[in-house]
C-alpha cells in the first residue's frame, strides 16, 4: 500500500511539472525561408533521387537530315498549291455558291453567305471554320 501511495505521489508531482510550448514551423527549403546553407544539399539530394530520363526529349534536339527538310518543303509546296487551287475555285467569277473538296482525308467545304464565304475544314479529328469576305471581282 505504501508503494502504491508513493507511486501516486510521484506521478502527480511529475504531471504538474510538465509544460508545453508553442509549435512553430521552420522550413528547410531556402526557397521558402529556410536556412540558405541547405540549398546545395537539397539540390544534390534531388538530383540523385531523379533517375527518370525522358527519351522523347532526345528527338527535340536532333538535327533534321537533308531528306527530312526536302520532304517537309515538298509537303508545304503541295499543300500550298492545293490551297491555291481551292481559293481560285471558290473566288473566281461565276463559281458555285457552295462546294466541297477532298485532300488526303481532309474535307474542305465552302458556302457563300451574303457578302462572306464560310470555309470549313474537317480532317476527321477536328473542324475549323473560317469566314472570309468575298473579294471584289475586277
Amino acid at each position: 500500500m505504501r508503494i502504491c501511495f508513493m507511486f501516486t505521489a510521484l506521478l502527480l508531482a511529475s504531471a504538474s511539472t510538465a509544460t508545453a510550448g508553442e509549435l512553430t514551423y521552420q522550413p528547410t527549403d531556402p526557397s521558402f525561408g529556410g536556412d540558405p546553407l541547405n540549398s546545395s544539399h537539397l539540390y544534390q539530394g534531388a538530383e540523385i533521387a531523379n533517375t527518370f530520363k525522358d527519351s522523347s526529349l532526345n528527338s527535340l534536339f536532333t538535327q533534321p537530315t537533308a531528306a527530312d527538310e526536302f520532304t517537309s518543303a515538298l509537303k508545304s509546296a503541295l499543300i500550298g498549291g492545293a490551297a491555291s487551287q481551292v481559293t481560285n475555285a471558290i473566288f473566281t467569277k461565276g463559281a458555285p455558291s457552295s462546294g466541297m473538296f477532298s485532300l488526303d482525308g481532309a474535307t474542305v467545304s465552302y458556302k457563300t453567305v451574303g457578302a462572306n464565304v464560310v470555309i470549313t475544314v474537317n480532317d476527321g479529328v477536328s473542324t475549323n471554320t473560317l469566314t472570309v469576305p468575298v473579294p471584289p471581282t475586277p
